[in-house]
Order: C-alpha cells, then structure tokens, then sequence
C-alpha cells in the first residue's frame, strides 16, 4: 500500500463529521426503523450516513480500494478473498441507542491492509467528539471540530475497570463480574466502549455474544495505537478481518494489557 495513512486522516476525519450530520438531521422523530434478516434495526439515520461515505470514500486514498460496509454487507466471499486493501464501514454503531435517544452511537471507518486495521476513526456525532487510531504511530482524540488533538494512552487500575453494554450483557460477563469481586462497572453503547479503555479511563471491555467485523475494527485501530489490544479470547490473538466467508466475529476482549488477574477467571 504506496499511501501515507497520516495524509488520509484529515479527509477521513472530515468525511465521519460528514456523515455524523446526516445521522443528525433525520432526527429522531422520524426514525422509520425497519428489521435487517438477523432482527437488528436499520434507520433512515444508518441509510444516510452509508451513503455519505461511500460516495466520499473512493476521494481518500485509492480508488480502487472497495467499501464494505454493514448497510451493503451482502458482496460474496468470492469477490472479498481478491481484496487486500478496503475499507470497512459501519456507518452508525449503537443503533439501538440511538433509536431509544441516547449520544451513544457512533460513525466508524476502517481501512484494512492484509486483515488487519491499519487506520481507524471514530465519531460521536451528538458531541462532535473524534478518536483516530493508526497502530503504527499512535491514537488521538478531539473534543470538537476544531479543537486541539490530545494523545490516547491506555493505563490499568486497581480497582479494576469494565465497560460493559447496555444491551448484550450475557451469561459469561456477569460471571466474568462475580469471579473477579471489587470491579467497577459502566455501562456504554456502541465502540464507544473500546474508546474508553483506549482513553486510558477502563482495563477491559469483554464480549462473549455476536458481533459483526465493521462494530471492531475501527475501534481496534484506535485501541492498538493506544497501546492496547483487542483480541480473541480464545487464541488471545489480534482479530483478522476478510480472513473467509462469515463475517461475524469470535468472542473478544479489548484491554488495556493482555497480563492481569482477569486471564485467571476467564469464563470457558
């Protein structure tokens, strides 16, 4: 990949604000939520930020590299196992939330080099708030647009802390809560979640249920290049992206350190 990826973060940057508007002017009074084949909801808001960003996407970059995102996930394997370089998109993460009126969705963009997420960014579009995460050189936050550009750095606690989400809190993370006693728990939406251990302000953020590959990769970028981790809890390795034909996720974790008492209570 003959591209800076420190030239592509401006327009990439600008382009999510783009597309976190759109989400914004539908509203949420108008929401006209329909149900995907697996039962999750798609708004006007998800339709209008997907297509912010892929009509502006082929100006960053190469325009050759192709988009997959969750709203146009149907493209076959068969075309995907010739991709080397691509972006993958999920143009409003927490769409539950954001239905039920909370700020806790998010427009995330990644673009993919080998099946790994070589540059990632991430926006909050009720706050303006920005991560960017390139794992090579590092991860940075924004407040607002405009604003100055802070290092992202993970850090551990004692007590440590879980983000967890308000929606798919299962079996195996409450059992990962009870064995591991004096936590601190908060509850957010979206990859919002991984933003806050990148931020160094929590240690772990489990996922044992389903997810899909555009909800991490962003969020992966962002976390490397804090210096933390995202991983299968099996292997204990980074996730790989456009590696076969699904594209659901194994169970994960995003930490801030793959070392600590939390390994020895892992749940099975």
């Amino acid at each position: 990949m003959n591209v800076s990826l420190q030239s592509l973060i401006d327009p990439l940057v600008a382009l999510v604000r783009e597309a976190g508007a759109a989400i914004e002017a539908v509203g949420h009074g108008a929401l006209d939520t329909q149900r995907k084949v697996d039962d999750s909801p798609v708004t006007a808001a998800d339709l209008a930020a997907h297509q912010v960003l892929v009509e502006g996407l082929p100006s960053i970059g190469s325009r050759d590299w192709p988009i997959l995102s969750e709203e146009s996930a149907s493209i076959p394997w068969s075309e995907r196992r010739g991709w080397s370089t691509y972006w993958l998109v999920d143009p409003l993460d927490g769409t539950k939330e954001f239905i039920r009126g909370s700020d806790q969705y998010s427009v995330n963009v990644a673009l993919i080099d080998n099946n790994l997420p070589v540059l990632g960014v991430i926006g909050k579009p009720r706050t303006g708030e920005i991560w960017v995460g390139e794992p090579a050189r590092g991860a940075w936050y924004q407040a607002s647009d405009g604003g100055a550009w802070e290092s992202l750095q993970v850090r551990s606690h004692s007590p440590l802390r879980l983000v967890v989400s308000r929606f798919h809190r299962g079996a195996s993370t409450r059992r990962l809560i009870e064995s591991l006693g004096n936590v601190e728990v908060e509850e957010l939406g979206s990859s919002l979640k991984c933003c806050r251990v990148a931020e160094g302000l929590a240690d772990l953020y489990p996922r044992f249920g389903p997810t899909s590959e555009w909800d991490t990769a962003a969020a992966q970028a962002v976390l490397e290049g804090a210096g933390g981790h995202l991983v299968d809890c099996h292997s204990w390795r980074a996730l790989r992206y456009n590696a076969g034909d699904s594209l659901l996720n194994p169970a994960f974790v995003a930490c801030a350190s793959l070392d600590g008492v939390w390994r020895d209570v892992w749940p099975d």
